[in-house]
């Protein structure tokens, strides 16, 4: 408090965990809990400050107050990871993946009282640099403090099921455990899964045709008659029911003569209804659908060939790379609202 300056640039953990230690100590070493007692603890933050409303590290520390009331919880992905069997019930078949994932179990049952390592990344804030070093320098410490624990927990469950002793490289379980809060796992179903309505969740399926959503604004004076806009969900089946059509007859509905068109409607519009049927949908089929694919007539966009390989093609990299969130089977793009879904069912 003696140096204005350097108090204005105290980085905004170290001006909470000291305020926090405060207030321990006059509640008995409780923390904030309440509505009331955590804006108390911001008001005794402010006060702290020398002038406040020059202070931008105290500003930050008020921001960030709540942080240090509650508990970190963990996301429910990441709940479902530390759940898995996969990473309970080890083998020497046992993918090194999920002898990351026992070891960080382990670490939070033996060494952290349930808590997630310490990641060292730290946001920018208001700070002089040498302050800013030496507090990261802290959090780096203390991760590498953390990885060597699950490092021993790995290893010690290796060699239980057999395995040499560092077979997995440092560097994977490091990379794993210092990402392990945006940790995920998929896993998608066969395509023939997807394929075979006796497989199928009905119960799950009538939920995503039964969901809201938000209305499209259209301006008709401006653009005209609105686009016909059902559900993405309806599309699916709509492309569905084309395939069918298109191993039944060797084409693509609306893709033959001119004169066609209606009993292509017609016939599409009978295969779509039977796979509700099979399905055990219970809404009803939207006509316009079949009547638009068969206008349509199998033709080919290049902005939205270029849109859905791009997004096949994100899909592939991710896949080879292992790293962030592909999305869980069923992808549709609606060209016409610039609109997708992803469905499992």
């Amino acid at each position: 408090r003696k140096d204005p300056h350097h108090h204005r640039h105290v980085p905004w953990p170290a001006i909470v965990y000291h305020q926090l230690q405060e207030w321990k100590k006059k509640k008995d070493g409780a923390t904030p809990k309440t509505w009331k007692e955590k804006s108390e603890f911001k008001q005794q933050i402010q006060a702290a400050a020398l002038v406040y409303h020059e202070e931008m590290n105290f500003h930050e520390a008020v921001r960030n107050a709540h942080k240090a009331c509650a508990k970190p919880t963990l996301t429910y992905e990441l709940t479902k990871v530390l759940a898995d069997d996969s990473a309970k019930k080890l083998t020497s078949n046992t993918k090194p993946f999920w002898f990351v994932i026992h070891g960080i179990i382990k670490f939070m049952e033996k060494d952290s009282q349930g808590f997630l390592p310490v990641c060292a990344s730290i946001p920018d804030m208001t700070s002089l640099p040498e302050m800013y070093v030496k507090l990261q320098k802290l959090f780096r410490a203390r991760e590498r403090q953390d990885l060597d624990k699950i490092t021993a927990h790995v290893n010690a469950a290796l060699e239980s099921v057999g395995k040499e002793k560092g077979s997995i490289s440092t560097d994977y379980i490091d990379r794993i455990a210092k990402h392990i809060r945006t940790v995920s796992t998929v896993r998608c179903q066969k395509i023939e899964t997807a394929y075979d309505a006796k497989q199928s969740n009905a119960d799950d399926l009538n939920e995503i045709f039964s969901e809201w959503e938000e209305p499209k604004k259209w301006d008709v004076e401006a653009d005209g008659p609105p686009p016909i806009q059902p559900k993405n969900i309806y599309w699916y089946f709509g492309m569905r029911a084309a395939e069918r059509f298109r191993t039944k007859k060797g084409r693509y509905p609306g893709a033959g003569k001119e004169e066609d068109v209606g009993d292509d409607t017609k016939a599409l519009t009978e295969i779509m209804t039977t796979m509700f049927k099979e399905y055990h949908i219970q809404s009803k089929i939207e006509p316009a659908i079949c009547q638009e694919i068969v206008r349509f007539g199998a033709k080919e966009i290049h902005n939205t060939a270029a849109m859905v390989g791009g997004v096949a093609s994100q899909m592939c990299l991710k896949l080879i790379v292992k790293q962030f969130t592909p999305f869980d089977n069923i992808f549709v793009f609606n060209g016409v609202h610039c609109t997708s879904n992803v469905y499992k069912f």
